[in-house]
């Protein structure tokens, strides 16, 4: 198991931003009537902000760091080190990370580091950074985490489009000796990967004029649905979220002594709602220790964690202290476990994207 305990780390803040464009799962134009309503009933989402006109995850994240910068009162020359999580960055031979830095206008002495992660990106990409200010010699770093998986989905899969959001987030980290541990249990299931991967696209499978045109006229709907090779298997992934999620939840617990009932706060990956509720039930947490930001926001992908902190119960976080166990789980296959103490941190209202 790959377990971590990092110390003299806090969270600072969290912020997250959505694009303006919102489609209701009720208006999607392949279902019948009354046909919708059983849907958003079963996967618990009514509605999704989604980018369209250009706008990008890391668009989103910068406009979450501005704000949480902002807020904080921190001096730009402070910031140590940016980190950023996401499936989608903005160019191939470019980190999306570099690309940020400079719109934030951040100092040329900041690192900047880009995580290639799915569903449990959050989580990896908070045990990185963290443990990188653990030391004492970085002392202030954000974690940028955003997706936009709405773009990738073909305009008629009635299974995939009403499920994926997009968000951008921002995680402020700092330096302080003697602050509460936080503990890590991460691990990878590999040999089921590839229950989730795309084959084409990247440098093992380059895309031919035949395969890019077959991607753009998936998205845009107008391929069959019964011509498109769909490598994922939505059983295998949801046997591997209802059985290693709980598991590995337990595992950490027991590991470092963490007592489940005096946990405020179980912040699961909102994949579906049935998901959360029977991962809930495995671990013995009521719901009303589980937010719900699906209904909403739907599935963000790795952002949804920290969308989820923000968008259901910011108030809770920023006035008091909280205990929270938060678990991503999902591509890879992969799952990321963490538990962390905050108390009065700043977590603003979700920002609604206006373009500059």
């Amino acid at each position: 198991m790959a377990f971590l305990e990092i110390k003299n780390v806090i969270i600072k803040g969290i912020s997250a931003c959505v694009p303006p464009t919102i489609e209701e799962n009720a208006n999607l134009p392949f279902y019948s009537e009354g046909e919708a309503k059983k849907v958003i009933d079963s996967i618990g989402i009514s509605r999704r902000h989604i980018c369209t006109d250009g706008i990008t995850a890391s668009d989103l994240c910068f406009s979450a760091a501005s704000k949480l910068i902002e807020d904080l009162g921190w001096e730009k020359e402070s910031i140590d080190l940016i980190g950023y999580v996401t499936q989608n960055p903005d160019y191939i031979n470019q980190p999306t990370s570099f690309l940020i830095h400079d719109k934030l206008d951040l100092p040329e002495t900041c690192i900047c580091m880009d995580f290639f992660h799915g569903c449990p990106g959050w989580v990896v990409g908070l045990s990185g950074v963290m443990s990188m200010i653990s030391s004492g010699t970085i002392k202030k770093a954000l974690l940028l985490d955003g997706d936009m998986l709405s773009n990738d989905i073909s305009k008629n899969d009635r299974e995939a489009r009403p499920l994926f959001g997009d968000a951008g987030t921002c995680t402020a980290l700092e330096y302080k000796e003697f602050a509460p541990s936080v503990f890590f249990n991460i691990g990878t299931k590999s040999k089921d990967g590839k229950a989730l991967i795309r084959l084409n696209g990247g440098y093992r499978n380059q895309f031919t004029m035949e395969s890019l045109k077959f991607e753009l006229d998936k998205r845009d709907g107008i391929i069959p649905l019964n011509d498109i090779a769909d490598s994922m298997d939505s059983m295998d992934v949801f046997s591997f979220a209802i059985t290693k999620v709980p598991k590995n939840i337990k595992i950490l617990c027991a590991n470092f002594d963490i007592n489940i009932t005096d946990i405020d706060k179980l912040v699961l990956h909102q994949a579906n709602k049935f998901m959360i509720e029977t991962i809930a039930k495995k671990t013995k947490f009521e719901m009303d220790k589980v937010p719900l930001s699906l209904e909403e926001y739907g599935n963000t992908s790795s952002a949804s964690i920290p969308l989820t902190i923000v968008g259901t119960c910011g108030g809770e976080y920023a006035s008091k202290k909280v205990k929270t166990l938060a678990c991503g789980f999902g591509t890879g296959l992969s799952w990321g476990a963490v538990y962390f103490e905050t108390e009065n941190i700043i977590c603003p209202k979700v920002i609604i994207y206006e373009k500059l």
